[in-house]
């Protein structure tokens, strides 16, 4: 039974998650709105720029003196970079481009539905710290054939990849706000703009590649963080619905919409987090005209 203990972070992200699941799909029941309700594409893109709070804190927790500064700026940059709503627009294209229904619609929108509902019961568990409902659900997992079923679904679908840009997305917040306590902060101060600018992609791809001490989140442990989200809530659901979405993610046209999900969103974050940079270091440019860091003072 130790084996099915997760993360508290992972009751963390479940709560942020349900709060903001609520009202994703339109008027029409399609299966491309049905699976960007299941994969919760909405909420993580729209709860992106409120990470800056939290990447903060744990920036300040292990030491980053300047964070407070850096704080604001970093703020405006990632509101003005993380448009969600075009975001979600090219997401939504490049999945209905994608792949066959593959699925029943009717059946794809309750599957849908009762994932969101199982989203917000786990919220309340955690919530109201319910033991006995949260033992239903290890027991639940625990059992040789819902068990295996459950955790082979929650690996086919594109939640624990949507995790890791959103980790990445955070890695690199975190890393903006330590530039202004590094010692050579004072040079952003006087490098050309074109400069700043290329070394934006080389920032993205070396800290996309990165495996060792990432900060504020391992990406694998962001990964297996929303995996165990996942299980938990996929162990609320019926067998039917189960099988719905199982059937789904198991279809070629299925694979074809997920992947084309990942490609797409990382595709978007890649380039707000592009933008993010840029901003931010062009405001961080203006901010130490006016605040010199005092090892640039000597």
């Amino acid at each position: 039974m130790g084996r099915m203990r997760w993360p508290l972070v992972a009751a963390a992200l479940v709560c942020a998650m349900a709060v903001s699941a609520a009202g994703m799909v339109g008027a029409s029941d399609t299966t491309d709105q049905s699976l960007l309700q299941i994969e919760e594409v909405a909420s993580r893109l729209s709860g992106t720029p409120a990470a800056v709070d939290n990447v903060a804190k744990a920036a300040a927790d292990r030491g980053i003196s300047a964070t407070s500064d850096a704080q604001p700026l970093l703020e405006t940059a990632a509101r003005s970079s993380f448009k969600a709503d075009s975001m979600l627009a090219e997401v939504s294209k490049a999945v209905g481009e994608a792949g066959d229904d593959a699925v029943d619609p009717k059946a794809f929108a309750k599957a849908a539905a009762a994932l969101e509902e199982g989203q917000a019961k786990i919220a309340r568990m955690y919530e109201a710290q319910d033991q006995t409902a949260a033992k239903d659900i290890e027991t639940r997992l625990a059992d040789p054939d819902n068990g295996p079923r459950i955790n082979r679904l929650a690996d086919l679908m594109a939640g624990p990849d949507l995790a890791v840009e959103t980790a990445f997305t955070a890695q690199l917040m975190y890393l903006s706000l330590e530039t202004l306590s590094s010692s050579d902060a004072g040079t952003l101060a006087s490098a050309p703009q074109d400069k700043l600018q290329s070394e934006m992609k080389s920032v993205i791809s070396s800290l996309r590649s990165k495996s060792e001490n990432e900060k504020p989140l391992p990406k694998d442990m962001a990964r297996a963080n929303e995996k165990a989200r996942l299980t938990f809530v996929l162990a609320t659901l019926s067998p039917e619905d189960l099988s719905v979405l199982t059937d789904f993610y198991e279809s070629p046209g299925g694979k074809a919409k997920r992947d084309a999900l990942i490609e797409s969103y990382k595709q978007v974050s890649d380039q707000a987090n592009s933008e993010m940079l840029g901003q931010y270091f062009q405001a961080l440019v203006d901010y130490l005209k006016t605040h010199p860091r005092p090892q640039q003072q000597q």
